[in-house]
């Protein structure tokens, strides 16, 4: 990787970190240079502008998480592991750092107006593919017997987004942990 594609990176990382720490109204580019170790003009020479990182920031996000899911989704498991190790992505997020991560994606959307056009696409595109993969999932499951077939995929995606928000303000990846599992118990 050449210095420039690494610099790149390395902003990415920590918008990516801001982001789902603290929300995207409360970065700056000032915020990403010091984190980086680089002048503030370093991040507007490989970002015009915040839409511009934020865009590509969600575009690397959707390919790494899609990656992620449809492994899980091809894995020769029973659907109710599937599942388990779909919802076990959102509360391995949580558990990062010090248990106050949320899904970038979850916390764009709560300041969606504060994307462009394309950004709101992209966070748009990234709910709608976990929904396809989630309803594979609950599909695969009702087809082994191991899932009860009644779940919806926007439910399971929602209580995963919600519960996540709701477990950083309090109780954390244990009390996160227990939604999982309630949530595990009505679909199976």
């Amino acid at each position: 990787m050449n210095s420039t594609t690494d610099t790149r990176e390395r902003i990415l990382n920590a918008a990516q970190d801001f982001i789902q720490r603290q929300g995207l109204n409360a970065m700056s580019f000032q915020d990403l240079s010091e984190a980086v170790g680089i002048r503030k003009a370093s991040v507007h020479h490989h970002f015009a502008t915040k839409a511009d990182m934020v865009n590509a920031l969600l575009d690397r996000y959707q390919v790494d998480f899609r990656t992620v899911v449809e492994a899980i989704v091809a894995s020769r498991v029973s659907g109710k592991t599937k599942l388990k190790r779909y919802c076990d992505l959102f509360l391995s997020t949580l558990e990062q750092g010090n248990n106050d991560k949320g899904c970038l994606c979850g916390m764009l959307v709560a300041e969606m107006y504060s994307l462009n056009a394309e950004g709101i696409r992209r966070v748009q595109a990234f709910f709608q593919s976990n929904v396809d993969a989630i309803q594979t999932i609950l599909a695969q499951g009702a087809e082994d017997g191991s899932l009860n077939g009644k779940g919806s995929p926007d439910v399971v995606l929602s209580t995963l987004e919600g519960g996540l928000l709701t477990a950083r303000c309090e109780g954390g990846p244990k009390r996160f942990a227990e939604m999982i599992n309630g949530l595990m118990r009505m679909l199976s």
